[in-house]
């Protein structure tokens, strides 16, 4: 598929809409890291709403980077997607792989701040009990892990092919 058709193909456009998307929920985090250090949501000039923040700063903050840099990462990869020489079929499967991959991480980042385990198990761990949240990020960041190798897979098959 040439460069040019991948551009004007639906599902470039749709992934990086989503890769958009995560990267705009990433900048929201960075909102929520605000409010959370404050311990209040102050966005003068209106008056300041004193509020406890679920999560940690260190949660938040993770959530704002990587949120950021999943979006980013979603825009680069479907580019290089262009690039390749990827049949029709493999550059569905990397649109979409990416687009799961995007929300797959944003879950285990915003749903990892609040669970007590830090979502790296849908057990307990050493940072804390499981619960639905916990089992929510694990579940959306292995998902994401997933598909996201997938993706290399992809990539790694048709450069070695080009080569």
């Amino acid at each position: 598929m040439s460069d040019q058709n991948n551009h004007a193909n639906p599902l470039f456009r749709r992934a990086v809409f989503h890769a958009i998307l995560v990267l705009s929920i990433g900048l929201v985090a960075g909102l929520m890291l605000a409010f959370s250090l404050l311990d209040a949501v102050n966005l003068w000039p209106l008056p300041v709403w004193e509020v406890t923040i679920p999560g940690s700063n260190r949660g938040w903050a993770a959530a704002h980077v990587g949120g950021i840099l999943n979006g980013i990462m979603l825009i680069v990869l479907i580019q290089l997607a262009t690039k390749l020489d990827l049949s029709d079929r493999d550059f569905r499967l990397t649109a979409w792989s990416l687009i799961i991959t995007g929300w797959g991480n944003t879950v285990f980042y915003w749903a990892g701040n609040i669970a007590p385990n830090r979502g790296l198990s849908v057990e307990d761990t050493v940072y804390g009990g499981a619960d639905i949240w916990g089992v929510l990020a694990f579940l959306g960041g292995g998902g994401a892990m997933f598909f996201t190798f997938f993706v290399m897979y992809l990539f790694g098959r048709a450069a070695l092919r080009e080569a």
